[in-house]
């Protein structure tokens, strides 16, 4: 695990362009096997909390979104196939051999990348999203705390994201 990881959710952190997060409390980068031992959690804690926690919720919330534009655009990618078959093999019944045939089916070839793009961007997304929070949560765990948070999601008239988090942090026994 990466030291500079626990240095996000510290409010003892600053920011340092040339060498990264240093420690305001040594003025030095972060060097410790294991946890912190001077790592002050509060405002930045709880504010990293809930951010990896909404962008986790976020990204569950647009499943049955990702799954629907997959099964609709591989739908109409197959329909435009079966079509272009179908017209294919009508043509060349009456006698023709034409192009148009092959050209409906790279028109089919569209719809069909939307669907896999849809669905690996989705896949993708939640991989991140599992992964950023799986790693707050394996920190906040070695630091001996856990947590209950709710989210509300709310969208205006304009499609406006907002949240309402209601965050309980509660110290556990630390087993470290």
């Amino acid at each position: 695990m990466n030291n500079s990881n626990h240095c996000v959710l510290c409010d003892n952190k600053i920011a340092d362009f040339k060498t990264g997060a240093i420690c305001s409390l040594t003025n030095k980068k972060p060097d410790f096997q294991g946890k912190c031992n001077v790592i002050k959690l509060d405002n930045t804690f709880k504010s990293k909390i809930t951010e990896k926690n909404i962008e986790y919720e976020a990204v569950l919330k647009t499943r049955v979104d990702a799954y629907g534009m997959f099964t609709f655009y591989l739908i109409v990618a197959i329909l435009i196939f079966v079509g272009s078959y179908l017209l294919g093999k009508y043509i060349f019944d009456a006698g023709y051999i034409s192009t148009i045939p092959l050209i409906v089916t790279g028109v089919g070839i569209v719809p069909l990348g939307v669907a896999f793009g849809t669905l690996n961007s989705y896949r993708s997304s939640l991989k991140i999203a599992t992964k950023r929070k799986q790693e707050l949560d394996n920190i906040i765990k070695l630091y001996g705390y856990a947590y209950d948070i709710t989210i509300k999601h709310f969208k205006d008239s304009l499609e406006n994201k907002s949240y309402e988090t209601d965050l309980n942090i509660r110290k556990i026994a630390n087993s470290q």
